[in-house]
């Protein structure tokens, strides 16, 4: 997120519902991705998600991810799952795998995820999806950065 892009290297902004997208911002010299369904004054319902470029995992024999999170206000945590076969349109049905990192606890804290293994998920054409959802009500802020997969 460097550059100031979201979609640099490969990533895949999508809407499945919604007009909210992924992008960047910066803050304290550092800049990452981020999204808010909060624009202006109001909350608009959305379901958004920011796909990783493709990778192959065959011959590795304990891959896994890891990344930083922040967040605040209230409204639904942000999902992370492994797509398999993914190009494009609704990444709903390319869903091979649900993550489950350790997130920030709120207040803009940063946390990093752990290593979350991806063992169960080795082989080619695979993808992480962070998934933001945000109703008419209510949503949180989630920030994302030093995304990374390691294949030991």
């Amino acid at each position: 997120f460097n550059n100031n892009s979201v979609t640099s290297g490969g990533w895949i902004n999508y809407n499945v519902s919604g007009a909210v997208n992924w992008t960047t911002d910066s803050y304290n010299g550092r800049t990452y991705g981020y999204i808010s369904n909060y624009i202006a004054s109001s909350n608009q319902a959305c379901e958004t998600w920011l796909i990783s470029p493709s990778f192959d995992l065959t011959g590795s024999p304990s891959p896994y991810l890891s990344f930083e999170s922040a967040y605040n206000y209230s409204g639904p945590a942000l999902e992370v799952y492994v797509l398999s076969n993914y190009s494009s349109g609704n990444p709903n049905a390319a869903i091979t795998g649900t993550l489950v990192p350790t997130l920030s606890g709120g207040s803009w804290n940063w946390v990093s995820s752990g290593n979350v293994s991806l063992t169960s998920y080795i082989g080619p054409n695979k993808r992480i999806a962070f998934k933001y959802s945000g109703t008419s009500s209510n949503g949180s802020t989630w920030e994302i950065d030093d995304i990374a997969v390691f294949a030991q």
